[in-house]
């Protein structure tokens, strides 16, 4: 039976990984078998721990492969997520997400308002809409971040 692996861990990212690399490609990146790379996920076994040389080529592979970089998401969240006075709640975990949809629907309005016509540069996104585009951006991922902290309390 497998494991429940916590969110915002290693063990997690490393599952993350294993489910989008082949077996081929992870013993080309690392010189190790995709079994073993299982077997560092598995937060229980304290003899085996994935080498940062490891975690940099296959944060490469993601990138190159998948245009993902599931271990620099993994440390910006341990190094930014807001740590809670008490634990979370699951209807607080649901006020966020919805949350969410009307920060998506700002953003949404700001790219659309920066790409009309009438707007000041036309058709073309000039500096003070992208910074705009990037400040509703920036609030998408504050409420992210806030998401992920409640649900690692829970």
């Amino acid at each position: 039976m497998s494991k429940t692996k916590e969110i915002i861990s290693i063990e997690h990212t490393l599952k993350e990984v294993l489910k989008n690399l082949s077996d081929q490609d992870i013993q080309e990146i690392t010189g190790k078998s995709k079994s073993y790379i299982y077997k560092c996920a598995d937060p229980d076994d304290h003899d085996r721990h994935i080498h940062f040389k490891d975690v940099v080529a296959l944060e490469q592979a993601m990138q190159r492969y998948h245009q993902k970089t599931p271990f620099t998401k993994y440390l910006k969240d341990q190094l930014t997520l807001p740590q809670l006075d008490k634990p979370g709640s699951e209807n607080e975990v649901q006020s966020e997400v919805m949350g969410i949809g009307g920060r998506v629907g700002d953003l949404m309005d700001s790219v659309q308002k920066s790409m009309d016509e009438k707007s000041s540069g036309g058709k073309k996104i000039v500096p003070h809409e992208k910074e705009d585009i990037y400040k509703d951006i920036q609030e998408i991922d504050d409420q992210l971040s806030k998401i992920k902290s409640v649900l690692k309390s829970l």
